[in-house]
């Protein structure tokens, strides 16, 4: 079985850093609403756009679901 896109994008936290993918981990790691246990790309991305937090973040997200999807 998959892991979440949760599960996986935790792996980029780091409060120190300023690359993209670290700023989305940090945002997400901090939402309590987030959906933690979606492997869906139309939930997990539905929820992002409909929460302000993420409005700069789509962009690294599709690149985040890629790296997702391919590992």
């Amino acid at each position: 079985m998959q892991m979440s896109f949760y599960t996986f994008i935790k792996r980029f936290v780091d409060f120190d850093a300023d690359d993209p993918m670290s700023r989305l981990a940090n945002v997400v790691s901090k939402d309590i609403g987030f959906p933690k246990q979606s492997q869906d790309f139309h939930e997990v991305s539905s929820y992002m756009e409909h929460s302000e937090q993420y409005s700069r973040l789509m962009t690294v997200f599709d690149d985040a679901w890629l790296k997702y999807t391919n590992q």
